[in-house]
């Protein structure tokens, strides 16, 4: 039998090479845990640069939202606002500046976010700027007669007659000799307390014997519940199409138009001050002197003023006020008592009146080839008048002359009343919205209400919104 020896050099080499092994094993593993090590400090700056970007993100967020929410003179932020803490690992903060765009429905954000690791740390770690424009735009536009809520029609009044008629909530009308004459009516909601009805009451519905709409010939009923007005009830007939019972009406979100609709930045003040509506001679020009749009009375603020007029009150008188431009008062228009006035607007163009406070008119007119005018009326329902005007009276027409104002668009963000107003045109007004509507006008005295049809309605933009069109990284 054959012994095997093996040599001390021989062991000692396996030795060797179980070493040079572990070695090589040991720079793999050091070598997999610095690059471990690399892609977890990458992801953690990757992490951190998003929260930074979310951070910016956020910002231009908040600039949108308060622009929706009527602050469109928001500047910005003074300071750094702190969005997010995770204890002493990190914090992400943002600041925004918003200036004017390129024109008056458009602003520009500019907006930072910071993330400080760890949280304690005085210099920002990561820092993302983002440069945002914002438009503002319009998803629809009013109609001849706009109600966020109700239209209700007392029983003395005869005829009606819009192009458009459009009402969240319902139309109730209140005696059956009275006319409701439109080519469109839309209602988004119901009377719970007669029989689910968007549209009730005893009056009737008419078809227009015209229309403005080439090749239209029914009138269009679409309602959100039942058509209670019978006929044409639920059923469309050679005068109407009805689609009633629908789910998917859109309704009216906001008719809120701030006055940097129509006046930008280079707006200023009147050097007259608010004097400009209650003296000199007629016709009065808004404004008496200087540029065209020094129409502020007295600024850009928000809300009634007392220096404004008396005590925050502009008694119009009876004349002839010609408005050159855009308007904004600080103050309630003939608060003390019913003013008479007449407007006249030189130019084709639209142009709107924002009144801060509460407008009472006893009549209203227009001369003769005005171009358009809006008022918007700002102001809370006074509550004075709860007899003759129980959905608010914000806006108030009546009856102490006779009225003809189709040049004109009363448009509230309350209640606005038309009580026993005597309208002595065919054509009485152009339009007229709010979220309530109140109609109790006086029949054939001696013409009934009437909305001019020619009234640019369709160009009054509501469900006004700032959305973000541009976005880039700077």
């Amino acid at each position: 039998m054959r012994t095997l020896h093996i040599s001390k050099k021989q062991k000692g080499s396996v030795i060797v090479s179980l070493l040079i092994v572990m070695g090589f094993l040991v720079m793999i593993i050091f070598s997999l845990l610095v690059y471990a090590n690399s892609n977890l400090f990458r992801a953690r700056n990757r992490v951190f640069t998003l929260q930074a970007q979310y951070a910016a993100e956020s910002g231009a967020d908040q600039a949108i939202a308060k622009l929706n929410a009527g602050d469109s003179s928001y500047p910005g932020t003074t300071s750094d606002v702190l969005l997010v803490t995770n204890g002493t690992m990190y914090k992400a903060t943002f600041s925004v500046s918003m200036v004017a765009g390129s024109n008056i429905k458009e602003k520009k954000i500019t907006a930072v976010g910071k993330v400080y690791a760890p949280a304690n740390a005085t210099t920002p770690t990561f820092t993302r700027t983002i440069e945002v424009l914002a438009q503002r735009s319009s998803a629809s536009s009013a109609s001849s007669i706009l109600s966020r809520n109700i239209i209700e029609i007392q029983s003395g009044v005869k005829n009606i007659q819009a192009v458009s008629i459009f009402a969240n909530g319902y139309i109730n009308m209140n005696k059956n000799t009275t006319k409701l004459i439109a080519e469109n009516i839309t209602v988004g909601g119901k009377n719970t307390g007669a029989s689910n009805c968007s549209i009730g009451g005893s009056g009737n519905l008419v078809k227009p014997t015209t229309f403005t709409n080439v090749g239209q010939t029914k009138t269009n009923i679409t309602t959100a519940y039942n058509n209670c007005i019978s006929p044409p009830g639920n059923t469309s007939n050679s005068n109407f199409t009805v689609t009633a019972n629908q789910s998917n009406i859109s309704t009216v979100q906001s008719t809120y138009l701030p006055w940097s609709l129509a006046m930008d930045g280079t707006y200023q003040n009147s050097p007259s001050g608010c004097a400009d509506w209650t003296y000199g001679t007629f016709p009065r020009s808004i404004p008496s002197t200087g540029n065209s749009k020094k129409t502020h009375y007295p600024d850009s603020g928000s809300g009634t003023i007392a220096s404004c007029g008396t005590s925050g009150n502009i008694q119009l008188a009876t004349g002839t006020y010609t408005i050159k431009n855009s308007a904004h008062i600080r103050a309630s228009l003939c608060a003390t008592s019913e003013c008479f006035p007449t407007f006249n607007n030189p130019d084709p163009d639209l142009k709107y009146i924002f009144v801060e406070g509460t407008i009472n008119f006893g009549s209203l007119n227009s001369t003769a080839g005005s171009g358009p005018i809006v008022f918007i009326g700002y102001g809370a329902d006074t509550g004075l008048r709860t007899g003759m005007c129980p959905l608010g009276d914000s806006i108030y027409l009546g009856h102490d002359d006779t009225t003809s104002a189709p040049a004109v668009y009363l448009l509230a963000t309350n209640g606005l009343c038309i009580e026993k107003t005597k309208f002595s045109s065919a054509k009485a007004l152009g339009g007229v919205g709010g979220k309530n509507i109140y109609i109790e006008s006086n029949p054939g005295t001696p013409f009934d209400l009437a909305l001019d049809p020619a009234f640019p309605s369709n160009s009054i933009p509501i469900d006004l919104s700032w959305k973000a069109t541009t976005y880039r990284r700077l």
